[in-house]
């Protein structure tokens, strides 16, 4: 397992963290066969999803329903989702939504996961951020290849990247 930590300057798109940048560039090249179900303005996704209408983004459901329409055999996902509950009820408030209890709980991630998760090709990539390297996990068939810390300094809190490999259905 590769372990690196690089200071980088912080950014709203994540994607646009040159660090990250970097790391995408190299894992999920031209981006055909990924899904991104929080994909934000930035994702190099060939399918991607914001609950926020005016994102870029192709869809504009719920995460968890867009990873229900998305086929099997993915070449890999990327999971960026807002960090805290207090951000992921910014989100839903920006996208003109009020966010449920269910939103604002640790299920929020993990019903994602679950349904992403088995529409990933054997040896493909889960790509995920946040403040804890959780990622899809052992549980779901993942394995750790790579963790990213990107400190921000000061009162930033570091942006965790966890890269992991498909090993097993």
């Amino acid at each position: 397992m590769i372990i690196n930590r690089i200071w980088a300057m912080p950014n709203k798109w994540t994607f646009k963290i040159k660090p990250i940048t970097d790391l995408l560039a190299r894992y999920v090249k031209d981006g055909k066969g990924w899904a991104d179900p929080f994909a934000g303005q930035t994702s190099p996704a060939e399918y991607t999803n914001d609950l926020n209408p005016v994102s870029c983004a192709k869809f504009h459901i719920e995460a968890v329903e867009f990873c229900k329409l998305l086929r099997h055999n993915l070449t890999g996902c990327l999971i960026d989702p807002p960090y805290s509950y207090r951000q992921v009820t910014e989100c839903y408030r920006i996208a003109g939504r009020k966010a449920s209890a269910m939103d604002t709980s640790s299920n929020f991630r993990s019903r994602v996961a679950n349904e992403i998760a088995p529409k990933i090709r054997l040896g493909g990539i889960s790509i995920s951020f946040g403040w804890n390297t959780e990622g899809l996990g052992k549980g779901r068939g993942f394995e750790i290849i790579e963790i990213l810390l990107v400190a921000h300094g000061s009162s930033h809190n570091d942006t965790l990247v966890t890269v992991e490999k498909k090993i097993k259905m």
